[in-house]
């Protein structure tokens, strides 16, 4: 059931695809046109957009192709933070594929990164201040994760709460903000079903991205497009790391590895291998749960739907999924 989760607005998914087609064709460059080309097509799950459009119709929303064009603004602004992501952290791979600036170059990746940036709120700058702000607020988030994140790369003091802040910024936030769009679409004048919504997809995003770091350590490259081990080579205070640092038998050497400032994959290997021996899978699971929880328990105070019952099924693949 919860692989079906989209069908419901599976026409709406493919409109924002159509949306994002049409405005990044508008570049003038032909291999700017190219690189956005290129990033859209090696696409991900498309859950902001999904987040958007289900919660504009969750709360009874009936003309969704204005959600449609908001999903599609914010699927825009979140890969160009990817783009910039991955130059920030050096990846070399994003989906299965090269990452843009390994596949063209730094310069402009950067240009397209802005350029994407740009039409997103471009795409979004006739709807309201309120919409504009919800993910003003997000984008500053996420800098702030990143800068936190970044206090914290090799940081053997990182725990559970500093964790929460960072995927708080680097990840939530902009999942809720997207959420909230939609809400305000379909009930501009209703702020507790808006904030309802921001609550509930808030959670879901840190489950979201709880998962998405345990995968680094347990997922199969095949199914997630990256090289397992990275986040550990990178030096990225992730909760799978967090927990295994904590165990008494295997922790000192889990710190060790992860202090390093030139981690090898050998090392990062190595680490996983311990962390598999800890309790950390478990706990990370339970800590998915526990906010994948809290937003289902919320989502049950809203009136039933096909919506609501899609949005369930959401939750339940996130934190089920193995990509």
């Amino acid at each position: 059931m919860a692989s079906n989760w989209s069908s419901c607005i599976s026409d709406e998914l493919a409109k924002v695809e159509v949306v994002m087609d049409d405005v990044t064709a508008k570049a003038e460059n032909p291999q700017l046109r190219e690189m956005c080309r290129y990033v859209l097509s090696n696409h991900g799950k498309r859950i902001r957009p999904a987040m958007c459009i289900l919660s504009y119709r969750l709360l009874g929303g009936t003309e969704p192709d204005k959600a449609v064009d908001l999903g599609a603004a914010v699927e825009l602004i979140h890969n160009a933070t990817l783009i910039h992501d991955d130059i920030n952290d050096e990846g070399e791979m994003r989906r299965g594929a090269k990452a843009l600036y390994k596949q063209y170059s730094l310069g402009k990746s950067i240009v397209a990164g802005d350029f994407m940036y740009a039409l997103g709120f471009q795409l979004m700058g006739s709807t309201s201040k309120e919409i504009v702000g919800y993910v003003i607020e997000a984008a500053a988030a996420m800098g702030s994760g990143e800068f936190d994140q970044k206090k914290y790369e090799h940081n053997i003091d990182a725990d559970e709460t500093q964790y929460i802040k960072i995927i708080s910024g680097k990840t939530a936030h902009l999942i809720e903000a997207s959420a909230k769009c939609g809400a305000y679409l379909a009930r501009p004048d209703d702020y507790e079903a808006i904030q309802k919504v921001g609550d509930i997809t808030y959670n879901v995003g840190l489950a979201f991205q709880i998962i998405d770091d345990l995968l680094d350590v347990i997922g199969d490259t095949k199914n997630t497009g990256k090289k397992v081990g990275n986040d550990l080579v990178e030096g990225k205070p992730t909760i799978p790391t967090i927990y295994a640092m904590q165990d008494p038998t295997y922790g000192a050497r889990v710190r060790e590895i992860f202090e390093k400032e030139n981690t090898s994959y050998d090392e990062a290997y190595e680490a996983i291998e311990l962390i598999k021996k800890t309790d950390s899978i478990e706990r990370c699971f339970a800590l998915a749960k526990k906010y994948s929880d809290l937003a289902l328990e919320e989502l049950q105070t809203l009136e039933d739907s096909v919506y609501k019952q899609a949005m369930i099924d959401l939750i339940d693949y996130i934190v089920a999924r193995d990509r």
